[in-house]
């Protein structure tokens, strides 16, 4: 039998034919490897991590959905540190994934693959509170093209509170909504670890900010913007994960886990906010609990020993914890030179805001009229920015959007409080007791150092809307 016939009868090539075909495939694999190489060395690839993240994304959005969708916002949500310049905006990856979700919504329910479920008070008052942005910011800003820009971008930030409450409309998907986010809270907690452990061990500065104001020590922000929000990051969902593990019938593991990562997260990020938060929405959380049903004492014991030991090791692997903890007092925040300039600050809000009361400024307006002190604690920094979420929105929409932004808040406050009151036990019902934990957590920590501009928040207030819409239609389904 001739060699390039098979014992099946098939005919393939002569072998000088295969020889041939060997040569061309180590020629190509050279020629490629070679400008590889070449391009390495001579060009930027800096877009290669790009594409690669954004077909990932493309894909990831169309798997299984909503739950690809929904965990692709989370994740962008959780990593706004990551910025794309394009000319003047310094666009985030939630940026991008918004609108892609958006779009793809549309198209589910112009397809009538999705139905569009009623805008509810919440959705139309925010509606409202974005438009107010846009009006004040074209009409009242010493500079218009700027804060429309940033009115717009804010819309974006705002856009996945719409997305959510459309796509998580039952119990399971809710219950699959918050575990995603549980899970990428607690794995955004363990990467911020795993930076100041980095920082411990190699001396490396990925991940961690240095304070000149204070001696350089490091504050961690992982993926977060920077260390006082990846702390109130990490301080909501901390009081998540404990109002989980009090709440179930279960006590599950899982839970204690979670609520130990962000705890020490929370306290290597030195923001004294976050700890107040954790301390003070945490202890309201356990009272809750104690008013509505005795906490056996093997189930408190856990949570105490997960406290003391985030703080040993807080205070192990960071030497400068415990003078940062002494901080806290009230003598000491008196002459705290970032408690001073945050005063110095509201004090210049208050001004701008007597003088245009009713509409404000415009979005994000008060970076464009100060500038930051140009002191050693803030070299690098520009333009002044007011961390107090309520002098923020006043100074910006004035008293119209101040009181549509306020009239959200009580409307979800007091659903909440209807729903905690009601009596029994509901996955439906713990989802929103953790949810709101986590809301209250932000509004506090927010009046400090604010990121309302940045999607994680609103993807809280997503959840939070979407749980107290389902547990009342529950409520209102089961006869009494």
């Amino acid at each position: 039998m001739p060699a390039d016939v098979g014992s099946d009868g098939w005919i393939g090539p002569h072998p000088q034919g295969w020889e041939a075909f060997y040569k061309f495939e180590k020629i190509a694999a050279i020629v490629v490897a070679g400008l590889a190489l070449y391009l390495a060395t001579t060009e930027s690839l800096g877009w290669v991590p790009i594409a690669i993240g954004a077909f990932a994304a493309f894909v990831m959005l169309f798997v299984h959905w909503p739950y690809g969708a929904v965990l692709e916002l989370l994740i962008a949500g959780s990593v706004p540190r990551w910025i794309i310049p394009i000319g003047s905006w310094n666009a985030k990856p939630e940026h991008f994934v918004a609108a892609a979700c958006g779009l793809t919504l549309l198209v589910r329910t112009f397809t009538q693959k999705h139905e569009w479920k009623a805008f509810g008070r919440v959705e139309w008052l925010l509606l409202a509170f974005l438009a107010m942005n846009f009006f004040s910011s074209a009409v009242a800003s010493p500079e218009p093209s700027s804060t429309l820009r940033w009115a717009l971008l804010l819309t974006l930030a705002v856009s996945p509170l719409f997305l959510i409450c459309q796509v998580v409309g039952t119990p399971e998907q809710l219950d699959k909504a918050v575990l995603l986010w549980l899970w990428v809270g607690a794995l955004a907690a363990l990467f911020g670890i795993l930076c100041f452990i980095s920082h411990l061990l190699f001396r490396t500065s990925f991940g961690v900010t240095f304070f000149g104001y204070l001696d350089f020590i490091p504050g961690v922000h992982g993926s977060l913007w920077e260390p006082n929000i990846f702390g109130s990051y990490c301080s909501c969902f901390a009081v998540m994960f404990l109002f989980y593990f009090l709440d179930g019938v279960q006590k599950n593991g899982w839970y204690l886990a979670g609520f130990l990562l962000t705890t020490v997260g929370g306290m290597l990020s030195l923001a004294r906010q976050g700890w107040i938060c954790l301390i003070s929405v945490g202890g309201l959380v356990l009272l809750l609990h104690l008013r509505r049903s005795k906490i056996r004492l093997k189930h408190l014991v856990p949570i105490v020993g997960s406290v003391l030991l985030a703080f040993v090791v807080g205070v192990t692997v960071m030497v400068d914890l415990s003078e940062r903890m002494a901080s806290l007092t009230v003598e000491t925040a008196e002459e705290d030179p970032t408690v001073l300039r945050r005063l110095g600050l509201v004090g210049l809000a208050m001004d701008d805001i007597q003088e245009h009361p009713l509409i404000g400024l415009g979005t994000s307006s008060f970076q464009l009229m100060y500038v930051a002190e140009t002191d050693a604690s803030y070299t690098g920094v520009d333009k002044a920015w007011l961390g107090s979420l309520f002098f923020e929105e006043m100074h910006d929409t004035g008293l119209i959007g101040m009181i549509l932004f306020l009239w959200v808040i009580v409307d979800l406050g007091r659903r909440a409080w209807r729903v905690l009151a009601t009596p029994g036990r509901s996955s439906g019902r713990t989802a929103v007791g953790a949810l709101s934990a986590g809301v209250l957590v932000m509004l506090i920590a927010y009046q400090i150092t604010d990121a309302s501009t940045l999607a994680l928040t609103w993807i809280q207030f997503g959840l939070m809307a979407a749980a107290l819409r389902i547990a009342e239609s529950r409520s209102k389904a089961v006869p009494l």
